[in-house]
Formats: structure tokens, C-alpha cells, sequence
């Protein structure tokens, strides 16, 4: 009985942290795709809000993580345009590392409350990145640096480990260790737009451009490829 309150005070505490979050930042979040293409206005936003500044763009870097639909990529620009190279970086991960310890730990925990009613079973194709098959991997965290590594699926990354049994502290090493390519395209794009450097920065955004379609293009072989590396037991 203890468990079980305990259980249902980390669940409500989390939900009220939810929509405490959503509510806070949503208005920013609408003005960033409202603005978006004028990046002084939008500094001048980041700014306007003092210390919230980097405290606002953290939660909605985690609000990307917990709503995969929610743009990273115009989140992570700003974030570099608004504090560096540096800052921006440390700001970009930090928010990654928060968003995805909330969603895993909230699945997890949703998942102990329930553990003790009946559920219907879920039915398992077993793909390559099935429960089924992560759950016989060795080294599960190795999947998850390398999807993370790959733009437009990593999103279902959190939800996906949840439900298996790695460690967190492993998953979230493996996710902020593979986010880290991205993460610095995103953060030095931003600086040098805020510094003039377009040259620079559509250079910049070409690269990751044609690393993106090189890696959707062939992100079957390579999901083969590190699943037969890792093994199964």
C-alpha cells in the first residue's frame, strides 16, 4: 500500500510538472515559429527574459524531447544565437539529458502503478528496434547513441527504452553522448548567424543537410549493422 502511494505521488508530481512546463512555454514556443525567420527579434525575446532566458530554452529543449513534434532544430538554432558556441551547447544538452530522464522515469513509474492491474497485451512485431529484440541485446545503450545519432527517428528513442530494462543512467549517457553531432551543428549554426558568418553558416547547414539524407537513406543497414554488432544474448 505504501509502494503504491508513493507511486501516485511521483505520477501526479510529474503530470503537475507537465503541465506546469506547458504552460509556461508554449507562448515562447508559438513566437519562435511565428518568428522564426527573424532571428534578432527572437534574441531580443531570449534576452528581454533575464535569468528565465537559458532556464526557458532548457525546458523547451526538454519539451522536444517529451513532444518529438515540437522543432529541435529552430529550439537548438536560437539557442546558439542567443548564448554561443559554449553556453548554447551546454543549455541544448542539458535539455536533452532533462527531457529524456522525465519521459523514462515517468513511463517507468506509470508502468509500476499499473504493474498490479490487468493490462491488455500489446502485440510486438518483433523489428528491429522491437522491445523483444532490445531485450535480448547486451549493450542496449549502444542502440541508443547511435538513434540518436539519426535525426527524425531518435524522437521515439525515450519511449521506446522506457520499456525495456537499461539501466537509466547507462540510456542517458548513450543518449547525450549520441546527440552531441547534432546537438554542436544546431548550437554553431545559431552562433554564426548571431555573428554575420552566413557564408559560414549555410555552409554549415549543407553538411548537416547531406549527412541527414545519407544517414535516412541508409539508416536500414546501419540499425543491421549495429544491432549484429551489439549482439544478443
Amino acid at each position: 500500500m505504501k509502494k503504491n502511494i508513493i507511486n501516485t505521488i511521483i505520477v501526479a508530481v510529474f503530470l503537475i510538472i507537465l503541465i506546469v512546463m506547458i504552460a509556461q512555454l508554449i507562448p515562447l514556443l508559438i513566437d519562435i515559429i511565428r518568428n522564426r525567420d527573424d532571428e534578432t527579434n527572437l534574441v531580443g525575446t531570449i534576452d528581454a527574459l533575464g535569468w528565465r532566458g537559458p532556464v526557458s530554452l532548457l525546458g523547451l529543449t526538454s519539451l522536444q524531447v517529451i513532444f518529438p513534434l515540437v522543432p529541435a532544430a529552430a529550439i537548438g538554432v536560437l539557442t546558439g544565437l542567443s548564448y554561443g558556441v559554449y553556453w548554447g551547447l551546454l543549455i541544448f544538452m542539458g535539455g536533452i539529458g532533462l527531457g529524456n530522464l522525465f519521459v523514462v522515469f515517468s513511463i517507468r513509474q506509470i508502468n509500476v502503478y499499473f504493474a498490479g492491474k490487468k493490462k491488455r497485451k500489446a502485440k510486438h512485431h518483433g523489428g528491429l528496434l522491437s522491445r523483444e529484440t532490445l531485450e535480448k541485446m547486451k549493450k542496449p545503450e549502444v542502440v541508443a547513441f547511435f538513434l540518436f545519432m539519426i535525426p527524425f527517428i531518435s524522437g521515439a528513442g525515450p519511449y521506446l527504452f522506457a520499456e525495456t530494462n537499461v539501466k537509466l543512467w547507462k540510456y542517458l549517457l548513450a543518449v547525450v553522448a549520441g546527440s552531441i553531432p547534432t546537438a554542436i551543428i544546431y548550437i554553431v549554426l545559431g552562433y554564426h548567424i548571431s555573428q554575420g558568418s552566413y557564408t559560414t553558416a549555410i555552409i554549415t547547414a549543407s553538411i548537416f543537410v547531406v549527412a541527414v539524407i545519407v544517414i535516412l537513406v541508409f539508416k536500414k543497414k546501419i540499425l543491421n549493422m549495429i544491432l549484429g554488432n551489439t549482439g544478443e544474448e
